[in-house]
């Protein structure tokens, strides 16, 4: 140490440790890799980014519309909040690894609140928003309005589409093709035993209709027919040709269009 114009010289002053060997620095830990996060690809391939560009999906449908967001985008801007530990985007894309959206409106209560992240109230808060889609996509109808294709009877059936059984029903219908209602006629596997002749035409003959609409679900979300529906489509017409009730047609809901068994020509 020396002194320079009454002043200690600072720099020559040599700051050595005593009695322990010099640390060494901290090594810079990276980051942990969430396991969830805004930018990880899930099953479908999607990315939940609205967060890496600095736009809530709220935020962007204000900004915009709706139409553009990703489905885990849709899915948190409908979720709303995360829960401690993990963000709503987080959430959204977990849920979404586990169901793509188009299972998750196929789901019953209590297969969603199974599902990490949901719970009792964000599945009914997402199957009620999914149910309101079904109903602005499809509309309400008009019973007064004559039913001349696939298209003008989907809005009374689409709803059996995404159900986790197999719904078999039938719209009975009048001489002008007018709808008298709808009849559940069995819930469950198809088969010859559930969906009986009598079952079927008891109601249509009860309301007086002149023809029916057969429809039913597959849970897989595949429309195409197999062997037994074929087989009891072909029953039900033979046996409505004896009571004089005609089947106009068996549409197979599933993902998509459904299948029309008069379009494909099978009836």
């Amino acid at each position: 140490m020396r002194v320079r114009d009454g002043a200690l010289d600072l720099l020559s002053i040599e700051s050595k440790p005593t009695g322990t060997s010099e640390k060494k620095p901290a090594p810079t830990r990276r980051p942990a890799t969430p396991k969830v996060g805004v930018t990880t690809h899930y099953q479908r391939g999607e990315v939940v980014s609205a967060w890496s560009r600095g736009r809530k999906p709220r935020e962007r449908i204000l900004e915009s519309s709706a139409r553009d967001l990703t489905d885990g985008e849709l899915l948190a801007a409908v979720l709303g909040t995360g829960y401690a530990g993990a963000s709503v985007a987080e959430v959204a894309e977990s849920v979404l690894r586990e169901r793509p959206l188009e299972i998750l409106g196929r789901m019953s209560p209590q297969e969603l609140r199974r599902i990490p992240g949901l719970g009792p109230a964000r599945s009914c808060q997402l199957l009620a928003a999914i149910e309101m889609g079904r109903r602005t996509h499809w509309g309400r109808r008009s019973e007064d309005r004559p039913i001349r294709s696939p298209d003008d009877a989907l809005p009374l059936v689409q709803s059996f589409a995404f159900a986790p059984k197999e719904h078999f029903v039938t719209i009975l219908l009048d001489t002008r093709h007018r709808s008298l209602g709808l009849e559940i006629v069995s819930i469950g596997s198809l088969s010859a035993s559930l969906v009986h002749p009598r079952e079927v035409f008891r109601p249509a003959i009860l309301q007086g209709a002149a023809s029916v609409i057969l429809a039913h679900n597959h849970p897989s979300g595949d429309p195409s027919p197999s062997e037994e529906d074929l087989d009891i489509t072909q029953r039900l017409i033979r046996v409505g040709q004896l009571v004089g009730i005609e089947v106009l047609d068996h549409l197979i809901l599933g993902r998509g269009r459904p299948f029309s068994m008069r379009e494909a020509g099978l009836i």
